[in-house]
């Protein structure tokens, strides 16, 4: 299941915008690409196969961030964005949150916020160390400059893309799905989306994986008849460590 958003255009022609090829939604590929951009091979991603307490108990620990693929349809997506615009003043200035300008990327941009918000617990290394230190002091909409820029993580986004499980659609795809990261920090439970202006504060969290789970199965509720249509990805312990 690959996801992306089609907000905007493709191309890669002097002021066109970028897009890249969707991302799946599959832990082996996500292992792949932070691997090679230098994140810790006893890190990494794993398939959540279930929001209730006996079917979380299976996921390894310690759990650092969640990966919510889920369909955005436009009243969904309107929805978010008042909920964000809503939360703009109560995020706190510790939050690792950037903006999504490249389209179809928003698997990507998942990734990097789960990671970006973990930095003091995964050891982080190579191109997306050097990718954190640049963006450390730039603003959410620089960072997303900064990542258009940036050949070594896109390179490592197509080769992923290309290893899915399914064949992946063409870059300018408009693609129904849509990523969004959970992540714990100062105390509080965020959710990041980089279509959105800002993370949305969920409130107070003393256990990330048990918080955002039931933050995902409102989301999942709201859903409707999409409500089948989703995936949640666990960052912690890569599955293959000892």
């Amino acid at each position: 299941m690959s996801a992306g958003d089609s907000s905007s255009t493709a191309g890669q022609q002097a002021g066109e915008k970028l897009h890249w090829v969707p991302l799946e939604s599959s832990p082996e590929a996500m292992n792949k690409m932070v691997h090679r951009l230098g994140v810790d091979q006893l890190a990494g991603f794993s398939d959540v196969w279930g929001l209730d307490d006996e079917l979380l108990a299976m996921v390894a620990q310690p759990v650092h961030a969640l990966v919510f693929l889920f369909p955005l349809r436009n009243a969904t997506r309107e929805a978010r964005m008042a909920e964000a615009a809503a939360a703009a003043n109560t995020v706190s200035p510790n939050v690792w949150f950037m903006r999504q300008t490249i389209g179809n990327a928003c698997g990507t941009m998942a990734v990097l916020h789960a990671l970006g918000n973990c930095q003091d617990r995964i050891p982080i290394g190579g191109e997306l160390a050097a990718f954190y230190a640049q963006a450390k002091d730039l603003s959410p909409r620089d960072r997303a400059a900064l990542l258009e820029a940036s050949s070594a993580i896109a390179e490592s986004h197509s080769a992923s893309a290309a290893e899915g499980q399914t064949a992946a659609p063409p870059p300018d795809a408009d693609v129904l799905h849509h990523y969004a990261a959970f992540v714990a920090v100062d105390g509080c439970l965020y959710e990041l989306d980089g279509m959105l202006a800002s993370p949305i504060n969920h409130g107070p969290s003393a256990d990330l994986l048990h918080d955002a789970a039931r933050a995902i199965k409102k989301r999942i509720e709201a859903l409707g008849d999409d409500a089948e249509m989703v995936s949640v990805i666990a960052l912690g312990p890569a599955p293959d460590a000892d």
